[in-house]
């Protein structure tokens, strides 16, 4: 894979504990491609360190034990780590809850939140730290710190970097389930989707699609539906 080396120096250390910024970084070029979700599309960028957002964060959690982030990475529901619109993947943040004074570093690994109005999604152990689990949102300030040193462990399910004149075919897996029975019921929630056994898995998917952008919107439906843990998957 080509990296992109980061042309921003890094924020100084505000003595927090947590995820640190990374010294020498690099970024994947895939994830600085424009992308589309509901009609609207945007443009991930390096802002400068120090640069600060405010607006409501919400919290999300996955279904699968398989499912990743638009990084690539493992999403691990009780970890520290949240989903941004457009800041670089990967990218340390820290996030302040208004309502309480809390303050926390986290990863940000992921694409997020679409809905209107909201500027972060939380990890479920990030909303625990923040004092945000329990009433779902908070008002929040974000601070980007600096790039984060990627992780060495690849995923089982990612979906390879699409091209600008993307032609790959994609499925949205909805989740995987070691029980039949478990699959049907959700393969019952989406009427299009469907069921595919792999490695003693129950994989529950819509599609194939044309194009990492066609795929997304759909991904986005499915995310509105209730599969929080949604992921792309390149169909071969």
């Amino acid at each position: 894979m080509l990296f992109l080396a980061a042309c921003a120096t890094t924020h100084t250390d505000s003595g927090l504990t947590g995820p640190k910024v990374a010294q020498n970084p690099q970024y994947n070029p895939g994830n600085f491609r424009p992308y589309t979700v509901r009609g609207k599309t945007y443009y991930p960028r390096v802002p400068e360190p120090g640069h600060t957002e405010t607006g409501t964060a919400s919290w999300y959690a996955g279904e699968s034990p398989n499912t990743t982030t638009a990084d690539g990475e493992y999403f691990v529901a009780d970890g520290i780590s949240a989903a941004h619109k457009t800041f670089p993947l990967p990218s340390i943040a820290e996030v302040t809850n208004l309502d309480n004074g809390r303050t926390i570093r986290v990863r940000v690994n992921d694409r997020g939140p679409f809905v209107e109005g909201r500027v972060m999604d939380l990890s479920r152990g990030a909303a625990k730290a923040l004092g945000v689990y329990a009433t779902g949102t908070a008002r929040v300030k974000i601070t980007w710190l600096g790039p984060a040193d990627r992780m060495q462990t690849a995923p089982i399910y990612a979906a390879p970097a699409s091209r600008p004149d993307d032609d790959q075919r994609y499925i949205v897996q909805l989740g995987a389930y070691s029980q039949k029975d478990n699959a049907e019921r959700a393969q019952d929630r989406l009427a299009d989707a469907r069921i595919n056994s792999r490695d003693n898995l129950y994989i529950v998917y819509t599609g194939p699609y044309t194009g990492a952008a066609a795929a997304e919107t759909h991904r986005q439906a499915a995310i509105d539906a209730g599969f929080a843990g949604a992921i792309l998957v390149h169909s071969d």
